[in-house]
């Protein structure tokens, strides 16, 4: 049998090929991030996280791809039905080798059957925090948020949480760093309460009970989440690469705000508004 020759086109893949690209971006390669939802904010987040070159992701959330979510899912149908952190994983697997990133099943705040031997939530977010650089709160649950920054605040470790507005008309970007950042997340709360802190404008209308969804969503659309979570990782990545020589440039501000509509809904250029997190004289967690 005759053999044939032929040229076969060859090219470098390995880290630092990647990095040569965003040299800034080398101190990430040993930093680990547990990224806790997986939503239209921390599925983007995630992936954006291990293009990057974090070294390890830790993904926690408990659903399913619902296929009519994809027009602000990251992947598409092909992920139809499949629990959202292993197809995730996978995709992160096969297309970004060199970051460790493991899947973690589970749902905060779900009542266990008694004797039923499951971990509690508290066993759960300690071993999906433990070791790692920062905490990535992409939850959307006040209740879980509370939780997870206090868990950082804990752990001394650096919490970074985002969220959207209803109708996908801009976002919030929280980062609590133990060393910089002066307030606390509870600190972010009260200064919302008493608009020290504006949100941007949010939808009225901006909720809607999706057929076949048992649960009331928001509405939005992936692009304008997207610009949300990619502010989320700006803010991250520049916490990860804190003191690194030659790395990302800290980020200036421990609130980030992201207007993409007016308070009537009209598109606006993105509006970018930053403050200074401090302590609130109504914060318990800083009385005497």
């Amino acid at each position: 049998m005759k053999g044939a020759a032929y040229f076969s086109r060859a090219s470098w893949a390995g880290p630092e090929d990647t990095l040569v690209r965003a040299p800034e971006l080398s101190a990430l390669r040993t930093k680990g991030v547990a990224v806790f939802g997986l939503g239209c904010l921390g599925a983007p987040s995630a992936l954006e996280l291990a293009r990057a070159g974090v070294g390890e992701i830790r993904l926690l959330d408990h659903d399913f791809v619902d296929p009519a979510t994809v027009g602000r899912w990251p992947l598409g149908v092909s992920a139809a039905g499949l629990l959202k952190a292993e197809v995730l994983t996978q995709f992160i697997k096969l297309n970004y080798p060199s970051t460790q990133v493991t899947p973690i099943i589970h749902r905060l705040g779900a009542v266990r059957e008694p004797g039923g031997g499951a971990p509690s939530d508290f066993d759960v977010v300690a071993k999906a925090a433990s070791g790692v650089s920062v905490i990535y709160d992409a939850t959307a649950e006040i209740g879980v948020q509370h939780y997870l920054s206090d868990t950082a605040r804990e752990l001394g470790i650096p919490y970074v949480g985002v969220a959207g507005m209803s109708g996908g008309w801009g976002g919030t970007i929280v980062c609590v760093v133990p060393s910089r950042t002066a307030g606390c997340w509870m600190c972010y709360r009260h200064a919302l309460n008493d608009g020290t802190i504006p949100e941007p404008a949010s939808d009225p209308k901006g909720h809607v009970q999706a057929r076949g969804c048992g649960d009331v969503t928001f509405t939005g659309a992936g692009f304008d989440m997207a610009t949300i979570a990619l502010a989320g990782v700006r803010t991250a990545v520049s916490v990860l690469c804190d003191g690194a020589e030659g790395g990302y440039p800290s980020a200036a501000w421990d609130v980030l705000t992201v207007a993409l509509r007016d308070s009537d809904g009209n598109q606006i250029a993105p509006r970018f508004q930053q403050y200074t997190l401090a302590r609130h004289a109504d914060c318990a967690c800083h009385a005497a």
